[in-house]
This record gives structure tokens, C-alpha cells and sequence, in this order.
């Protein structure tokens, strides 16, 4: 029984940060993360599972690993006739082209949310790794009749989040902008909303109009007394990537089995494209401990506190430790890796020795070799 809503999922963060370089030719969305996955996965398995029929990607411009990716969406079960995944991508509206904030490219959007038949629209970001039931994100905002329904975390917040000041009943009636963080926690938002569409319409028109870049900051926490506006708290693990920290943290909380299973065995099938590899194999000098492999590997060095991706050889005399590795990378005999985050298909050459920092990894971009 398909929802009564569709979704809007914003590929970038419209943020100058690019991770170090790792998504400087890839959306955030098409992010590698957790072996076999991109980082758009996770939002989109929680949706599939909630029957969300109809799910539109709003890309900016280096949407072609994401385009790649995603397709059709038959591996998520979304390629219909009418409705399924779309990718909508960026039309030429500011003076370089492209969108530059949220609300630039919601009106991208104005299109395809005519064309759809559900009430209620749901915004997120792609970078979200978190188990929210969005069947019962739904059901929430409508028992409180809420114009808007918001998604918070309790955590400290961190730099440039949002604080939603709630009362006993979870309604919203002020936030607080942290622009350096904070150190206490509390309600933190989570760059999930759900409103009803032609709300939504009316908000971004005016937004257009008025040069707004943010839904929450420049329109709801300034109409707090007019709307009816509803913090919904997501429990469990929950992490948002947008920095290299967050990203490198994730892949540790990995190789923690609690968190893991959390993720992975929670009862939401984490659907991404399907590849077919061979099983990974060890040789008589290979030694693996604490850390997630994907298929197709070759390991016949020292793996230590690790996360490996798909067909990645490491040879003989090579230690690698608090390393996170994508996929199609060579680390030739004997080099030394810690603290390294390598983007895909990396060739290390032979005796190499690379050391980064638990606060700062050191990062090798995408098919270089050193």
C-alpha cells in the first residue's frame, strides 16, 4: 500500500565543503561509503521500505556518478511507469547556471511535484545515515495536524546546526542557530521535513522571490507563532556525513558489531546496485583483524581496524591500519598505510609509507598513483 507522499532528496548540501576533495567530481549522494554502498542508499532503502512510490533526485552539477548509480532504480524496485526514481537535474536559473542553494533547486522541482498525486512531500538530504520510519513520520504529522513536521536527533549539535526548542508536546516554538556547535545536548534537526505539497509550493515562491537559501532558518524559525510546527525524534543510530571527520567516524562506528548490525540488521534491506564480484581471498601471509571487506578483494598483507572496498589488492609485507580503502585500489608489496582514506582505484606504489592522523587522514584522490 504505497504512502501517501513522495520524496525530494537534495544530492548536495549546497555547502563549500568538499570533503577534501572526495566529492570534488561526484555528488554527495554518490558518495562511496561502508564497502559496497553510496551514501544515497541508505535514505532511499528507508523510503522503498515505507512504500514511498515516488522519489526525486535534485542534483547540482556532477550528477553523472550519481546518474550511473541509480539509474532506473530497478535495484531499489523503483523503476515504474509512472512514478519510481527520478533524477531531476539542474536547470539553468542564476547567472553561473546552476543552483546555488536548496530553494534554487526545489524550484527546479516545481515540475515534477505537479505530477504528483500524494499530499504530503517529504525533504531530506542524502547524507543521512539514521533508521527513520517515514510511514510513521507521516502518521505523526497528521495526528497533530502540524503544518510542518521536522525530524531532530538528541545530540550535541555541531557546527552550523540547529537547535529546535520544543515543548511537552514536542511542538516546536523557537530554535536556536549554532553556528559553532554546542556542548550540551539537545534537540538537534535533522534535515528531514515533511509538509503538504502545496504548503511546500507557497514557500518556495516566495522563497524564490526573496532570496531565501533555507527552509528551516529563513521561513519556519521566524513563523513559529503562526505555524504549527511539529520535532519528530529519530532514536538509534544516526549520523549525518558532511565533513571528512564525520566520514572517517562512520566507517569506525562500523567496525563496531553493535552499530553494524544496527544498520545493517534492523529489519531495512539496504538496497544499492547490484554487482556481481567474486568472494574476496586471503593468501597464507594475510592477516585481517577489525575490519569490513567487500568482494573481489585480494589481501595478502596486514589489515588492521580497516574498511576495504570491492576488488582492492593489497600484496604481500603491506600493513594497513585505521584505513578506509575504495574499491579498484593496488597497495604493492610492502608499503605502509595508517590513517589513510584512498579514493578508488588508487595505486600504491611498492614500500610506500603513508601516515595521516586520527583528526586528519590523509587523503589520496581518485586514480592517483604515489
Amino acid at each position: 500500500d504505497s504512502m501517501n507522499g513522495f520524496c525530494l532528496i537534495f544530492a548536495d548540501n549546497y555547502k563549500n565543503y568538499d570533503l577534501e576533495g572526495l566529492i570534488k567530481n561526484r555528488s554527495l549522494a554518490s558518495l562511496p561509503v561502508a564497502c559496497r554502498y553510496r551514501i544515497v542508499d541508505f535514505i532511499l532503502s528507508l523510503l522503498v521500505k515505507a512504500d514511498v512510490a515516488d522519489i526525486g533526485i535534485l542534483t547540482t552539477n556532477n550528477y553523472n556518478s550519481l546518474m550511473d548509480h541509480v539509474g532506473w532504480g530497478k535495484d531499489w524496485n523503483l523503476n515504474r511507469k509512472n512514478g519510481g526514481l527520478k533524477i531531476i537535474p539542474p536547470l539553468a536559473i542564476s547567472d553561473t547556471g546552476l543552483a546555488r542553494n536548496k530553494f534554487e533547486a526545489l524550484s527546479n522541482a516545481s515540475q515534477y511535484m505537479e505530477g504528483r498525486l500524494q499530499d504530503y512531500c517529504i525533504i531530506a538530504d542524502s547524507n543521512i545515515i539514521c533508521n527513520i520510519d517515514f510511514k510513521d513520520l507521516l502518521r505523526y504529522h497528521e495526528e497533530n495536524n502540524a503544518d510542518v513536521t521536522v525530524a531532530v536527533v538528541k545530540r550535541k549539535p555541531e557546527k552550523d546546526e540547529i537547535e529546535m526548542i520544543l515543548d511537552n508536546k514536542n511542538r516546536a516554538y523557537d530554535s536556536l542557530y549554532h553556528k559553532d556547535g554546542a556542548d550540551y545536548e539537545c534537540n538537534t534537526l535533522l534535515k528531514i521535513t515533511i509538509m503538504h505539497k502545496d504548503f511546500l509550493n507557497e514557500i518556495i515562491k516566495k522563497g524564490i522571490t526573496l532570496g531565501w537559501e533555507d527552509i528551516v532558518r529563513d521561513y519556519i524559525s521566524k513563523n513559529f507563532n503562526r505555524l504549527n510546527v511539529y520535532a519528530y525524534e529519530v532514536k538509534g543510530y544516526c549520523k549525518v556525513i558532511n565533513s571528512l571527520e564525520s566520514y572517517y567516524d562512520f566507517h569506525m562506528d562500523l567496525l563496531d558489531e553493535r552499530i553494524s548490525k544496527e544498520i545493517f540488521l534492523s529489519g531495512t534491506e539496504i538496497l544499492t546496485r547490484v554487482r556481481d564480484s567474486v568472494p574476496t581471498s586471503y593468501g597464507k601471509n594475510s592477516s585481517v583483524s577489525n575490519s569490513i571487506l567487500a568482494d573481489g578483494c585480494h589481501i595478502n598483507g596486514k589489515v588492521e581496524n580497516s574498511v576495504i572496498f570491492r576488488d582492492v589488492t593489497i600484496e604481500e609485507g603491506v600493513e594497513l591500519k585505521n584505513c578506509i580503502v575504495m574499491s579498484s585500489t593496488t597497495i604493492k608489496e610492502g608499503a605502509k598505510l595508517e590513517y589513510v582514506i584512498t579514493d578508488k582505484e588508487v595505486l600504491a606504489t611498492e614500500g610506500k609509507e603513508l601516515k595521516g592522523d586520527r583528526n586528519c587522514q590523509f587523503i589520496v584522490p581518485k586514480k592517483k598513483t604515489i
